[in-house]
């Protein structure tokens, strides 16, 4: 079983050399593969229903290290997902068909309408590195640039750089993250970006949770109208 530098360090690798054939519909082959585990579960749903109750858990965000799942208990295949810091996890197929990518960890819940089920801290082979990763992510010193693109600012705006600055400023103001900045643009999202325009005096439309160029500016950062 690898620790969770090494299992971070294959995802990523995955991502930018993927192996011959990509990862398509093999989302739970690529997340045991990221802890080092041999084969368990012919899917990902048979893979968490398997797993001892002592040893699945449904808080959330998942924890770093651990492996998440998505789906329903008595059907489909479900989706399976390595899970790191920030609220973001590795997956296949989400934003491109076979390849491997880091998203937020609730991307699939309105972009493929899979209902969160939890995570796991051991699998037949053992324990995953969950202990060894970092317990929560650092309230300070988020990567942040200043540009946010107009294009970017949508409701469910998936795995975005610019909903990161915008949620990383958010954040500065004083406004909770629980999981840290995500890149994805949901309802927590929406709601402290409409607390932010309330405090500035805004009310109706321009109190709505959706930054434009006026909230973008002053929260410090540099509006891109395209």
């Amino acid at each position: 079983m690898r620790d969770f530098e090494a299992a971070k360090a294959f995802a990523l690798n995955q991502h930018l050399q993927p192996r011959p054939g990509g990862w398509f519909n093999q989302c739970q082959k690529f997340s045991r593969q990221c802890v080092g585990a041999p084969p368990f579960g012919t899917s990902a749903r048979k893979a968490f229903n398997a797993i001892p109750a002592a040893n699945r858990h449904t808080s959330s965000p998942p924890p770093p290290g651990s492996i998440a799942y998505y789906g329903h208990a008595d059907r489909g295949a479900g989706h399976a997902v390595f899970v790191v810091e920030g609220g973001r996890v590795w997956s296949n197929d989400i934003l491109r068909r076979g390849r491997i990518d880091r998203v937020a960890w609730d991307i699939f819940i309105p972009k493929w309408h899979l209902p969160y089920r939890g995570w796991i801290d051991a699998c037949p082979s053992g324990r995953l590195p969950v202990a060894s990763a970092p317990s929560a992510p650092r309230r300070l010193g988020y990567r942040q640039g200043k540009k946010v693109f107009r294009s970017k600012m949508r409701f469910k705006q998936p795995d975005s750089d610019s909903v990161w600055n915008l949620q990383v400023a958010l954040i500065a103001k004083g406004f909770k993250f629980s999981d840290g900045p995500s890149g994805y643009y949901g309802g927590h999202t929406r709601a402290m970006c409409a607390a932010f325009q309330r405090r500035q005096g805004w009310s109706g439309s321009d109190a709505d949770g959706i930054a434009g160029p006026g909230t973008i500016r002053r929260l410090g950062l540099v509006w891109v109208n395209r």
